[in-house]
């Protein structure tokens, strides 16, 4: 939606809507800063729209924050292993030292609620955590992710990444949806413990 036209009730509204994947505290933390943003333009003696639309599409806006924040697991959800839910499929690294990680996900799945733990050994022992819709989009030179092939029922994404880590890079899965949460860390299905994840050696 865009900001143009729109009041600072009607932006603040979809600005919040956008952050939804924010937890509760972060999106006040960004709702706060913004709302007195406006507030100062105004008391500055600028007209309401104008203030609005000079912070530009909220779609933008969100998407710059999104990018921003860091992203966590919440200790509080349980994961299910479910590889026919969410599953890393292959994995090699080529000759080049770059690292391929195919994913299997629901087909139509929104890439921003799959969550990708990058680790840095064969243990998994975690560096962060990240969206693989983001991990595509944050460092153009290092990751890039392109949909590789679809079939009725999953999409499958291609991960190519340079190592984070000197002795390697691996991923564990996490995949949130309206039917429950689902992980793939290599381990067997329907267990609720992480297993140590997909492993490439550098």
């Amino acid at each position: 939606m865009s900001t143009i036209q729109m009041n600072k009730a009607e932006f603040m509204n979809d600005l919040s809507q956008k952050l939804d994947k924010l937890t509760d505290a972060d999106r006040e933390e960004y709702m706060s800063f913004f709302s007195e943003l406006i507030d100062d333009k105004i008391e500055e003696g600028l007209a309401e729209a104008s203030v609005v639309e000079s912070l530009g599409d909220t779609e933008q806006l969100a998407e710059k924050i999104l990018t921003s924040v860091p992203v966590e697991l919440s200790p509080e959800t349980e994961y299910v292993e479910d590889h026919s839910v969410i599953d890393c499929t292959n994995r090699y690294l080529d000759g080049e030292k770059v690292f391929h990680f195919t994913i299997k996900v629901p087909r139509g799945t929104n890439l921003r609620d799959v969550i990708i733990e990058i680790t840095r050994d064969y243990s998994g022992t975690t560096l962060f955590y990240t969206n693989l819709k983001y991990l595509g989009e944050s460092e153009p030179q290092q990751t890039s992710v392109a949909l590789e092939r679809t079939d009725s029922m999953s999409d499958y994404y291609e991960c190519i990444t340079k190592t984070f880590d000197e002795a390697g890079t691996g991923i564990r899965l996490y995949l949130t949806t309206e039917h429950g949460n689902y992980m793939a860390t290599d381990i067997s299905n329907r267990s609720t413990a992480k297993g140590n994840g997909y492993w490439l050696s550098a």
